[in-house]
């Protein structure tokens, strides 16, 4: 028995993102996932994480982060996640004990050694990754790079 027939059919999702300067493409994302399970959780990157993995400080603070994601109808519950995702074994470990039934990922990171390693570790613990497209033309990266590009 999954943990979708335990829980009366209901299909859980889950996605990780820093959602940082959360902007249209994340909201298409979110929407999308969410018209894909019962219910949506969110991982937000943590602060820590974010500045070690991504050599960035956030421009928006992880509780403001998650703050903003809770107020939007297509997430259910977000939690602050602060192991990194290249970190295979620990990542597959939170994912198990989030539960989660399926783990929604943006297609640019189709190919990438990271999923290449985290996919099929998830689908050995019965955690399927479905690929959703990505909104090309909007990333907070390009967003940094106009506030740049602004800045005197």
């Amino acid at each position: 028995m999954t943990r979708a027939e335990d829980n009366h059919s209901l299909r859980i999702g889950g996605t990780i993102g820093a959602f940082d300067m959360l902007h249209v493409g994340h909201v298409r994302f979110l929407q999308l996932a969410r018209s894909r399970c019962d219910r949506l959780k969110v991982g937000v990157g943590a602060d820590r994480l974010l500045q070690k993995s991504k050599r960035l400080s956030p421009v928006i603070h992880e509780q403001q982060r998650c703050e903003m994601l809770r107020a939007l109808a297509c997430v259910d519950e977000v939690v602050l996640f602060d192991i990194g995702l290249d970190n295979t074994n620990a990542a597959v470990e939170f994912l198990c004990a989030w539960p989660i039934d399926v783990f929604f990922v943006s297609e640019d990171w189709a190919g990438s050694e990271r999923f290449k390693r985290l996919e099929p570790a998830l689908l050995a613990r019965g955690i399927v990754c479905e690929w959703l497209p990505y909104t090309e033309g909007i990333s907070s990266t390009e967003i940094r790079q106009r506030l740049e590009q602004h800045t005197p």
